[in-house]
């Protein structure tokens, strides 16, 4: 019988976390952190001709009813952060900032967050497969300077549970919100580069 390449738990999580999103199966996650991503395009189109400089963080609102006025703006705040994180590792704008007056060679993200869900702690400790899942998603858009939308897509984030078939509570709704942040960052990056998300 063939000897079979080993890869590490570590290495197959991040490989299964960005090349299959939500489609992978949740037992193949058993013993990974659990997230998974899933984004959309909902109206395609064309990056500027010219590479913006500066990213605007325009109104990003979170808009489940479920959550207190002091959540939403946690969570408001919490997936500026994912965002912020995820530019400052790379270089593709000069600067990422918020404000009312987007300046020349700027694009403007916005957007609402539709859902916070928590799901069960308990269910997914002992049930597992996708059970008691906490996800949080939402819709946003791309305009440029002049206030023209440029394309717009969902994202949603979604955690299953860590260690064994369920899995122990490794990853708070603030850290998975963080995380949606960087899901939204990376698919501007992508769409930037001609990338597209089905």
């Amino acid at each position: 019988m063939k000897n079979l390449p080993i890869i590490s738990l570590a290495s197959w999580c991040r490989f299964s976390s960005h090349k299959f999103g939500l489609a992978l199966l949740p037992i193949l996650a058993a013993g990974c952190a659990g997230t998974f991503y899933e984004v959309r395009t909902l109206s395609p189109g064309r990056p500027p001709t010219e590479q913006p400089t500066v990213l605007v963080l325009g109104e990003v609102r979170v808009t489940d009813a479920r959550l207190s006025s002091p959540e939403k703006e946690t969570y408001e705040f919490k997936f500026q952060q994912g965002i912020q994180a995820w530019f400052s590792k790379t270089n593709i704008f000069e600067s990422v900032i918020s404000s009312t007056n987007p300046p020349p060679h700027s694009i403007i993200l916005s957007g609402t967050i539709t859902e916070v869900e928590e799901g069960s702690a308990t269910e997914r400790f002992w049930v597992g497969m996708g059970a008691g899942q906490a996800r949080i998603q939402g819709q946003f858009e791309i305009k440029d300077a002049a206030g023209q939308r440029l394309t717009r897509f969902s994202a949603r984030r979604s955690y299953l549970g860590g260690v064994g078939i369920g899995g122990a509570g490794m990853l708070d709704m603030n850290e998975l919100t963080i995380r949606l942040g960087e899901t939204v960052a990376e698919t501007i990056s992508d769409w930037l580069q001609g990338q597209k998300h089905e």
